[in-house]
């Protein structure tokens, strides 16, 4: 078992590097109907990683979180045009991923309305199987923040990687 945020310092993991159902690396849409948790970035190092539930995603029927990592970050654009609700999920209503030059970007279009770009030299992604948070996603309504914290993937949990992708 590795925690999320140790797969965020550790590096690309070649050693893990079977093929994910869908790659959003490759593919448009990918993580339809997934939901951003949380992003970090990290100055020292130059990096970004974004937490995603998959328990509601349209595409990927293993794991239950995923995290995309990108190295020699050289952007990270957040746009949140109108208010947010103070406790609910953003959920991906669109996704892409290029590589221009020798850069290599990522957008996300999210409902509430929100928008979010990145680019880097590299980027993972990592389908994950995190313990403990249960087989269904937390009730937002509820308005319980511990309750729904409780029921979702962090950047401590301790979870098994199950698929990976590295984009060059």
């Amino acid at each position: 078992m590795i925690s999320i945020n140790d797969l965020v310092h550790a590096g690309p993991r070649p050693e893990f590097l079977s093929s994910v159902e869908v790659d959003p690396l490759r593919e448009a849409d990918a993580l339809q109907e997934a939901q951003l948790l949380d992003s970090q970035v990290y100055h020292l190092t130059s990096t970004a990683a974004l937490l995603f539930e998959l328990r509601t995603s349209l595409q990927f029927e293993e794991g239950n979180s995923a995290l995309l990592v990108v190295r020699g970050l050289r952007s990270f654009d957040w746009k949140l045009p109108t208010k947010q609700a103070s406790l609910a999920a953003l959920t991906v209503v669109s996704s892409a991923a290029d590589r221009l030059g020798d850069s290599h970007t990522a957008s996300f279009g999210f409902f509430p309305e929100a928008h979010l770009a990145v680019a880097g030299d590299l980027m993972e992604f990592y389908v994950l199987e995190a313990d403990g948070i249960g087989d269904v996603p937390p009730d937002y309504s509820s308005g319980d923040l511990n309750r729904v914290q409780a029921s979702l993937p962090s950047w401590s949990s301790a979870c098994s990687l199950l698929q990976a992708s590295i984009s060059r």
